[in-house]
């Protein structure tokens, strides 16, 4: 029987080029070898580079080509990035004889993700991340210290920030030719809090005046704007579309304005408060040049030296000293007293005490509404100047008219045309005046003309009850109710009834005693 393990062929062994290329990571996807050189290339493992090794055994012009190169590259499914400029200086090193390892021969950029969404204010949150304050010269080079513009007032469909979406990410190939995806940006994480919205646009929009914020991802607009403190240098000036909540004091020389509510937990000093809304305070100390405007009603624990100006009631704890209160409401000191100033109430005044100690005027006026009465008596008062102007101007004109016929001194035609130009604003202003005057109308109001006393009402009291105008002379103790007997032009000191009863239900004591009779 034949051996048929003789008959068997020998398995032929393959030639595999031998060379002392440097080991490198990466994948070794072409090894040739001629009689003139070795090449080698090799794929990185994420398949973003090409790198390539020349081993000449001789040297001479054409040695090895780049068109040899990239045919070799292309077998070997390289086909993006390959870079010209190196497989260049590849060969003309590999023609001198040179052995060189490694050249990136191709190699391309990984895929970027996109930018992340992002938040644009368009408005200023508050002071500077360091703390500190830029002030602004002006004009003429002056820094006002009191007014910081800490921030933006934000009016109803003002727009706050804008939402920034986030971008797609930038593909990319492998020098293989395979897409590698580049992955989107991350969405901002910001959410719409109380106050604000986001349109189409992508734009963050307030719903209400007052403040914008952004804390902890969320942003919104607030009615408010809160300080946890005074009001000092480091706050500024205040004028603000919401509601200010203070938690310290007013200190002097500061404004407050607010076309909402005001509330200070601690005491105003010497300074401007203004409100579109109510106005609550500890307590008002001011040097009589503090001024208070409120549209809506006010309160305090006691009120001295100050100015002021409210549509609604006048609500006071304890008192009022040295003040001019001013209320289309009542005037209402619940445990104190009201002494010297004046005093004028649409609706009815009421203490425990009135009246100063050492006898100081302390004037009170109930039933009439000051708006009116204060815009009654500018007009006298402006036409009564105006024509006191207009006088001694014309005095005047006479004797510079002659002067300028009779001389060429050019500074006398020049005081003579600036009299005679603010003749012609003068008679216009008193144009305008008398007839604001002559078409000028008290409106009916629901008055109460009635002062309410629980203690003591003290001498040197000037009241002012429509037509009854009185200074008390001897201490007159309450409880009483003092109105008006209109038919005689004098006061009535009646018993006590609250300010809810109208002086126009109550009967003055001596016509009770005439109809008796």
């Amino acid at each position: 029987m034949p051996d048929r393990k003789k008959n068997t062929p020998e398995p032929q062994e393959q030639t595999v080029p031998q060379t002392s290329f440097t080991p490198v990571d990466g994948e070794i996807v072409h090894l040739e070898e001629t009689d003139a050189w070795t090449l080698q290339l090799v794929l990185s493992a994420d398949e973003m580079q090409c790198l390539a090794s020349v081993a000449p055994k001789n040297a001479g012009e054409g040695l090895i080509e780049p068109d040899q190169i990239i045919t070799r590259m292309k077998d070997a499914r390289i086909t993006e990035g390959i870079d010209m400029a190196q497989i260049k200086r590849l060969c003309v090193l590999a023609c001198e004889g040179k052995m060189v390892e490694h050249v990136a021969v191709a190699h391309t950029e990984p895929a970027t993700p996109g930018a992340d969404g992002w938040l644009e204010l368009k408005v200023r949150l508050g002071a500077g991340l360091d703390g500190m304050q830029e002030f602004v010269e002006d004009e003429h080079g002056r820094i006002d210290l009191y007014t910081l513009d800490l921030f933006t007032c934000i009016q109803p469909l003002q727009k706050v920030a804008m939402l920034h979406p986030p971008q797609p990410g930038n593909d990319s190939v492998t020098v293989t030719g395979r897409t590698l995806k580049g992955e989107p940006g991350t969405p901002a994480n910001v959410r719409m809090g109380a106050g604000v919205h986001l349109n189409d646009a992508n734009e963050v929009v307030s719903d209400i005046s007052g403040r914008a914020e952004f804390s902890d991802g969320t942003i919104s607009v607030s009615e408010d704007y809160n300080i946890h403190g005074d009001v000092d240098l480091h706050v500024g000036n205040i004028s603000f579309p919401g509601n200010v909540n203070i938690s310290g004091d007013v200190l002097d020389d500061f404004d407050i304005s607010s076309d909402k509510d005001i509330t200070v937990k601690g005491t105003v000093g010497s300074c401007y408060l203004k409100s579109g809304g109510d106005i609550s305070v500890g307590g008002i100390s001011g040097q009589y040049d503090t001024y208070v405007k409120c549209a809506g009603n006010l309160e305090a624990r006691y009120i001295n030296g100050a100015h002021i100006e409210c549509m609604g009631d006048v609500i006071v704890a304890n008192e009022i000293r040295n003040s001019t209160v001013k209320s289309a409401g009542m005037i209402m000191v619940k445990n104190g007293q009201i002494s010297s100033g004046e005093y004028i109430a649409l609706k009815g005044i009421e203490a425990k005490i009135i009246g100063a100690a050492a006898g100081a005027p302390t004037l009170l006026t109930s039933g009439v509404y000051f708006p009116e009465g204060d815009r009654l008596a500018f007009l006298k008062a402006q036409k009564r100047s105006i024509k006191k102007q207009n006088e001694f101007i014309r005095r005047c004109v006479g004797p510079l008219e002659q002067k300028a016929a009779a001389s060429e001194n050019s500074a006398h035609s020049k005081r003579l045309e600036i009299l005679l130009e603010r003749l012609e604003i003068l008679e216009q202003m008193d144009k305008n005046v008398r007839a604001e005057l002559s078409s000028f109308v008290m409106t009916e109001h629901e008055s109460n003309p009635k002062i309410n006393v629980h203690r003591l009402i003290k001498e040197k009291v000037e009241i002012h009850l429509e037509n009854a105008h009185e200074q008390i002379r001897l201490d007159q103790y309450g409880p009483l109710s003092i109105i008006p007997d209109v038919l005689n032009g004098i006061l009535s000191f009646n018993e006590f009834s609250p300010l809810e009863v109208n002086a126009a239900e109550m009967q003055p004591v001596g016509q009770e005693e005439s109809e008796e009779s």
